[in-house]
Order: C-alpha cells, then sequence, then structure tokens
C-alpha cells in the first residue's frame, strides 16, 4: 500500500539573534526528516520537549516554509501533490484534506467566537455550506463529538478543558479530510478527560476513515493510540517501529530512556531507570559531532563522536544507531503487561 504522506529529507533551520545587537545564529529544528504513513494508519511521533515533534507537524500542514526537503501528499483518485513546492493559494483546496488539532484548546479557541462560528469557520473559508446546510452540519460534527448543538451559541470559556477539545476536534473534522495531524491534543487534560478524547479519536477513526499523526511525549497515550511509532532526538528520527515491537524490544538506546520514563510501579527497575541516562538535552545551536546522542548514551563508543549512524533497517525498525544488532535493549513491560497510562485508558 503507497503512503498517503511521506517525508523526505526534510529540515528546518530558525535564524536568531542573540540579544539586541548580538550576530546571528542558526538552529537546526528538523535535520534530514524521512517518515511515511499510510492510509487509515495512525503514526505517533515521539521526543522530549524540543526535539522537533511541533515543528514537523506544522512543517506538513505548511504551517511554516521549510528549508530543504519536500512533503508529498498522495490523495485518492487525483496525482501525488508536492505540499511544500506549493504557495498559499495553490495550497488552499489541500487544506480541506490535512487538518489539525492543537495541544491547547482554549488558546486555539477564539474566545471572543461562539462556538457555532469557530466550527462553521472553516466551511465558509473553503465555501463548502452556507445558510440552513451549514447549521446542519456544524450541529452533526458537534453531535459526533460529544457536544449538543443546544451549546452552539455559547463561546469556550463556558466549556471544560475536555469539552474545548472536543470543540477544537470539530473543527478539524467539520471539512471531512483524509489526515488529521494532532499535536499533544490531549497532554493538557486530566487522564480521565484523556481516555475520552482518546476513545473518541478511535471511534472517529473509523467513523470517517481517517489518518492520524499523533504527536506525543506520553509514550503510555502512544501505546494505546499508534499503530507505529517514530521516535525523534534533537530534530533526527532515530527509531521508526510498529508499537508492539518497539515497546517489547526498542533497538536505540534514546528509545530506551524514553520507555524508562514511564511510571511503571516497580522498585526493581528504579535503579536501572537512574543509569539509562545521562546529562542534559545539548543546545540546539551547538549540536554534537556524530551521533546526537552520543554525549548522553551509556554505549557510546570512539565511533559515535565521530560518524552520524544512517537510518537502516534492523529487524522490524528503522534505526540510526552503529551498534542496533548488538545491543540488548530492555522495553518497557513484557508482551502480556499493559502500562499504566493505557490501563486507565483500557
Amino acid at each position: 500500500m503507497s503512503a498517503l504522506l511521506s517525508v523526505e529529507n526534510l529540515s528546518k533551520t530558525f535564524t536568531i539573534r542573540s540579544g539586541l545587537v548580538g550576530p546571528l545564529r542558526t538552529l537546526d529544528a528538523l535535520s534530514d526528516v524521512s517518515l511515511s504513513v499510510a492510509p487509515g494508519e495512525t503514526l505517533a511521533i515521539v521526543g522530549e520537549s524540543g526535539c522537533g515533534k511541533t515543528t514537523l507537524g506544522r512543517c506538513i500542514v505548511k504551517a511554516m516554509p521549510v528549508t530543504a526537503g519536500k512533503v508529498t501528499y498522495r490523495p485518492p483518485d487525483h496525482a501525488p501533490v508536492e505540499i511544500t513546492a506549493l504557495d498559499n493559494r495553490a495550497m488552499k483546496p489541500w487544506r480541506r484534506d490535512i487538518r489539525m488539532i492543537f495541544q491547547d484548546p482554549m488558546s486555539s479557541l477564539n474566545p471572543n467566537m461562539r462556538v457555532f462560528d469557530i466550527v462553521a469557520e472553516p466551511l465558509r473559508v473553503h465555501k463548502v455550506a452556507r445558510g440552513r446546510e451549514l447549521e446542519n452540519r456544524v450541529a452533526d460534527v458537534l453531535s459526533r463529538v460529544g457536544i449538543s448543538p443546544d451549546a452552539m451559541g455559547r463561546y469556550p470559556h463556558a466549556f471544560s478543558g475536555g469539552q474545548r477539545q472536543r470543540i477544537g476536534i470539530a473543527r478539524a473534522l467539520v471539512l471531512e479530510p483524509k489526515l488529521v495531524i494532532a499535536d499533544e491534543a490531549v497532554s493538557a487534560l486530566d487522564v480521565s478527560i484523556q481516555a475520552q478524547v482518546l476513545n473518541l479519536l478511535e471511534d472517529l477513526k473509523s467513523e470517517f476513515g481517517l489518518t492520524y499523526i499523533f504527536v506525543s511525549h506520553d509514550l503510555g497515550v502512544v501505546n494505546y493510540i499508534a499503530d507505529r511509532v517514530v521516535v525523534m532526538y534533537l530534530g533526527h528520527v532515530v527509531e521508526n517501529a510498529p508499537t508492539e515491537s518497539l515497546f517489547e524490544r526498542p533497538r536505540h538506546p534514546y528509545t530506551e530512556v524514553l520507555l524508562e520514563a514511564l511510571p511503571i510501579a516497580d522498585p526493581t527497575r528504579r535503579n536501572r531507570r537512574e543509569k539509562a541516562v545521562r546529562g542534559e538535552i545539548p543546545y540546539l545551536g551547538n549540536r554534537p559531532t556524530g551521533c546526537p546522542f552520543h554525549t548522553r548514551c551509556r554505549h557510546a563508543q570512539d565511533r559515535c563522536r565521530s560518524e552520524k549512524p544512517a537510518l537502516r533497517k534492523v529487524g522490524q525498525a528503522e534505526v540510526a544507531c552503529h551498534f542496533a544488532e548488538s545491543l540488548e535493549l530492555k522495553g518497557a513491560y513484557e508482551p502480556a503487561s499493559v502500562t499504566p497510562s493505557t490501563r486507565t485508558l483500557a
């Protein structure tokens, strides 16, 4: 099956100035990122804050320009479209197919607009519906996400955090997209509300035939919702694997570190967790040579300090590690067990 969307050798560099009159410096937020997502798949992108997850999502929807590389969208019954080559006018029709759910529903919803206008705005911008049809479509999509159409005249502040996120989901789905990018869509919510929203996203995926790119730092959530996981570190893809395989048998030392951070109620693992990683995340403006993770990796050797590993196939995964075949890394749990986050969500 061909990919619905593919990212090839994508890079994003920001230029900043140190102080008011200081020299200009460049920050490589993304470096040669490649990945793809198949129709109907939920692809998760994970990593610590600052690894480039959100920047990647915004580049995919063309909310910011890329420095190098390309994003290709392959819509059903249409020739492939290179999104990164389109100007804003040419991109407009494809914004109906590729939508985004933002992290903070309070800041992403205009506090001065009624819920009806918030959800109806994409229909108006794309001239899809008006009049009675517009009202019916807004009422229908709100009902599908669990918001009563009777609440369409209210403002965002009158809703709880979970309800506001449902409104944001309704706004993303009202144009009936093919691909939805959810940027930390549940991270601002309480665990019990997270469960409701995640179950809603799963139900809507089946109902609308959606494909998801799910950006998150919470591997417990990712384990519940994702089919495949891309792990990023300092703007690089370091591992790309099916979810079950990654949780049971990580191939990259950084993936092992992320799995160790899961809140597993097992005191025998506490000492190993403390030894799994060292040091702080390097500053993007002073990126290490060689493997980007070598400054914190307990398996690092001289080769890691001088030679950047290529992303290559190892078992079921793609891994950027010189020693992926020989390392015996430990997963988060035995195959039959579940992480604490998913116990709540299941």
